[in-house]
Parts: C-alpha cells; sequence; structure tokens
C-alpha cells in the first residue's frame, strides 16, 4: 500500500513536471550560465549584468509578446520592423525638440496601430497570419527606411544612463521585463488566456464555444505589437541612435525563442516563462561564442551549431518528461 501510494505521488509530480514546458529552456539557461562562470571573464560582476540584459531586453520583450500570438494559433514576423519603426520615430522626434516622455509615447502609440492593423488584417479580413505580416514587414519597415534612410540622431542621455544602469540594486531592464510579465499575469487570470489556448488547439472549436475568435486576434496582435513598441525604447537605450534596420533581426530571434521555450507553432501550447528563458538562453549563446576567442568569420557558424543544438536538447527533453508522465 506505501509503495502504491509513493508511485502516485511519483506519477502526480511527473505529470506536473511535464506541464512545465518550459523546464528544457530553463535546463539550457541554467547549463549555460554554468559553462560562462568558467569561460567568461566577469561574468557574475554587476558590470557585465548590466551589459548582457541592455543588450538582450530588446529580444525578451519581443518573445514575450509573439509568444501570446504563438500561442493563440498565429505568427507574427513583423516585430523586427516595428522595433525599427519606434526607433527612428522616437529618436527623430527627440531631434526636433520634443520631450522624451511625448516622444515614448507616441512610439508606443505608433506599436500599438501597427499590432492593431496586423489583428484587423488577420481576424477581421481572414488572410492567413505568416503573409499579412510579412507583407506589413515590408511597410513598417519602409516607413522607418523613409524616415530615416540611414542610421543617426541621438537618444536622450538620462534614457542611456538610466537604462544602462542598476536601479535598486538591479540592472534596469530586468524591472521593464517584470513589467511586462505582470502585465501577463493580469491577462492570465482573464477569460483572454483561456480564449488563447483554446483557438490555438483548435480555432473551429473555439468559434463554436463562443469564444470572440476576431477580437482575441485582434487582442493579440496588438499585445504583441506593444511589446514591440516596449522593445525598440530599450533598444534605443542600448544602441544610444536610431537605425531603421537594427530590430529586423529580432522577429525571428523571438520565435526561435519561443520554440526553445517549449511553446508549439501549431498553437496552444506552451508558457510565457519558456520564451523569456528561451531569449536568455540565445544571449548566453553569443556570450559563450565571444568569450571563446572564436575567429569572427565563423562565429555565426558556431552560434547556429549551439542553437541548432540547444533546440533539439530541448524538444528531446521536453519528450522524456511527458513519455515519463
Amino acid at each position: 500500500m506505501i509503495t502504491h501510494g509513493t508511485d502516485k505521488k511519483q506519477s502526480s509530480v511527473l505529470k506536473s513536471i511535464s506541464k512545465m514546458t518550459f523546464l528544457p529552456a530553463v535546463t539550457l539557461f541554467i547549463l549555460f550560465v554554468i559553462l560562462n562562470i568558467f569561460i567568461t571573464r566577469r561574468f557574475l560582476t554587476s558590470g557585465f549584468m548590466i551589459g548582457f540584459f541592455t543588450a538582450n531586453a530588446p529580444l525578451v520583450l519581443i518573445a514575450i509578446g509573439v509568444s501570446v500570438v504563438l500561442i493563440g494559433g498565429g505568427i507574427d514576423i513583423s516585430l523586427g520592423a516595428i522595433t525599427c519603426l519606434v526607433n527612428v520615430v522616437f529618436i527623430s522626434l527627440v531631434g526636433n525638440g520634443w520631450s522624451f516622455g511625448s516622444a515614448a509615447i507616441v512610439g508606443l502609440v505608433i506599436a500599438l496601430v501597427c499590432g492593431v492593423i496586423n489583428g484587423i488584417i488577420v481576424g477581421f479580413f481572414r488572410v492567413p497570419p505568416l503573409l499579412a505580416t510579412f507583407a506589413t514587414t515590408s511597410v513598417f519597415g519602409g516607413i522607418a527606411l523613409w524616415i530615416m534612410p540611414t542610421p543617426g540622431g541621438s537618444a536622450p542621455m538620462g534614457l542611456i544612463n538610466w537604462y544602462n544602469s542598476l536601479f535598486l540594486g538591479l540592472p534596469a531592464p530586468i524591472f521593464i521585463i517584470v513589467a511586462a510579465l505582470l502585465i501577463w499575469v493580469a491577462i492570465k487570470y482573464s477569460p483572454i488566456r483561456i480564449w488563447l489556448y483554446s483557438m490555438g488547439r483548435d480555432e473551429k472549436k473555439a468559434y463554436m464555444s463562443a469564444v470572440p475568435v476576431k477580437w482575441t486576434q485582434l487582442f493579440m496582435y496588438s499585445f504583441s505589437g506593444l511589446l514591440a513598441g516596449i522593445g525598440a525604447l530599450c533598444l534605443t537605450g542600448s544602441i544610444g541612435s536610431g537605425d531603421p534596420l537594427a530590430g529586423l533581426p529580432l522577429a525571428l530571434s523571438a520565435i526561435a525563442a519561443c520554440v526553445i521555450g517549449g511553446i508549439s507553432l501549431s498553437g496552444g501550447k506552451g508558457s510565457i516563462l519558456g520564451s523569456v528563458f528561451g531569449a536568455l538562453f540565445l544571449g548566453l549563446v553569443i556570450t559563450t561564442v565571444l568569450s571563446a576567442k572564436i575567429n569572427p568569420f565563423y562565429q555565426d557558424f558556431f552560434s547556429g551549431v549551439i542553437i541548432l543544438v540547444g533546440v533539439i536538447g530541448a524538444t528531446l527533453l521536453s519528450r522524456k518528461f511527458m513519455n515519463k508522465a
């Protein structure tokens, strides 16, 4: 009887673990933290941590945004272009004498509008999300290039100094990431979370179950657009200027971070925490390659190999936990 009870407890624990889709990403993150403790000089110092989170906060925020879209059964590859657009608009307004607050609000409103446009095209005009966001990537990116054809301008020193500093003993970007996660926590305890997961599993069944599919799609693309806008302000604080191309690589990197974090591309499965740890893992990969002093000509190759191994490892770990459960 005792053995039977123990087996039941073990089975319950394994089932709980199997539901933690972010666990493989956490495992990879911890492994690379340990690795970098040995190969990266001053890895655990406050100076390095500030630099790490300063560089990777934009990716983390965009990954949070795109994870909501993926969970809802969609995809958004336009977030990099939205990031570029907000970046150049913000820098242009500041250069024309606008205050930081006013320029930031305009930038975030533009990001939200871009997300709303994606949501309307996908949700109300029923255009496949990949094609819709591929098209809007060109539109948003084209506007960014029209506004600022070449990199230039300068971010307010107050933004740069605060963003690249410690706040309450922690790197300032951490508080921005936590704020984004708290927004999701508020959403998590609303019907929207149920609607997102049900749509991701089966959109037709969700519609038959009275889920407001169109409005939920509008919400998830608007949310991802807003997160891209916040990520753009972080990117501005990191690079200190405007660049119409700087944010483009972030879109696909964010999707990769979500996949590593256990979020299914087919929708209806995954956790926001997975996208956060997936993005941080990608940041650690770059740190590892740079610390290993690999020839610059081969850095992209080795980064790609490590990420590929990480994706395979995360997938195998996820399957192992599910099979045990």
